[in-house]
């Protein structure tokens, strides 16, 4: 007699339980571009966002900006990081204004940068005049990136610096040169962008461009379709508080050059690293 109560009992429940309305699972599809920033940002959203409930979070790699706006704007995307203003992408925000809502910065300070080694007395660009013959008269720049060139000029000029000469090298070869300069603790200087998973491996500083030869550094921004806010206002008010310094990404970045190495997990364990100030954005909106 008690175990066909027991049944019965076990079938009740589950009668019940098969009554009970199902709770929709809400889908965001983040798109994200070939920028390494981007793939950093876009793991470490999608970790923290795995763990909500009814959420499921899908990410598309998209090769080409342009390609990621249509996809923004077709909705067949959420949201997409990044864009970068105010200059990179100035002219499509301007063009779809009333298209899309435009999150506050994520991350700033994104640039060019003179970049030494942080045991070289140098804090401003000014000061390699002080030390030329020790650099050789020689500030390296990586190859066909037209726009670093013409900056480069500009900093030689603006900072009186003719005596030295901008020399291209491949990017790999750089950081070749830059490794065997560490381990002679010799002098060296080069420009380069930031963020870069170079900052994590060695030793290395930015010096301070006075005279703004480099321009304004630029943000980054997520953005999404204004009907995004609508419709998953929780989420929209955490990505308004979602903030990373150049250090985050960079170190983010770095993980995810050793071979054979998992995006996510990279970002799970910077997850696991900043549960504090995660948590301050999960909870301040």
């Amino acid at each position: 007699m008690r175990k066909v109560l027991f049944i019965l009992w076990v079938m009740s429940i589950f009668f019940l339980l098969s009554c009970q309305p199902k709770v929709k699972t809400t889908v965001l599809r983040i798109g994200y571009t070939n920028f390494s920033i981007d793939q950093a940002i876009a793991f470490v959203l999608k970790g923290i966002l795995d763990q909500q409930p009814n959420l499921t979070v899908e990410l598309y790699r998209v090769p080409e900006d342009s390609l990621m706006f249509m996809a923004l704007l077709d909705d067949e995307l959420d949201i997409c990081i990044s864009v970068f203003l105010p200059f990179t992408h100035k002219s499509y925000i301007d063009r779809h204004a009333y298209e899309i809502v435009k999150f506050s910065s994520v991350c700033d300070s994104l640039g060019m940068y003179m970049i030494v080694p942080r045991y070289a007395n140098i804090e401003r660009i000014d000061d390699l005049r002080n030390i030329a013959p020790q650099l050789r008269n020689t500030i390296l720049i990586p190859e066909n990136q037209n726009a670093i060139y013409e900056f480069g000029k500009d900093v030689l000029q603006d900072y009186n610096l003719g005596n030295f000469r901008l020399q291209e090298s491949s990017w790999d070869n750089i950081i070749t040169f830059v490794e065997d300069s560490m381990n002679n603790s010799s002098g060296f200087a080069f420009i380069g962008l930031r963020p870069h998973w170079i900052f994590q491996k060695y030793e290395l500083k930015t010096v301070e461009d006075t005279r703004h030869s480099f321009g304004i550094y630029e943000q980054a921004h997520i953005i999404a379709t204004p009907r995004f806010s609508e419709r998953m206002p929780t989420i929209a008010g955490f990505l308004e508080q979602v903030r990373f310094n150049l250090n985050d990404i960079e170190y983010i970045m770095e993980l995810n050059q050793v071979l054979g190495s998992e995006p996510y997990e990279n970002a799970l364990k910077w997850i696991n690293q900043n549960t504090f100030r995660i948590n301050r954005w999960l909870i301040e909106h």
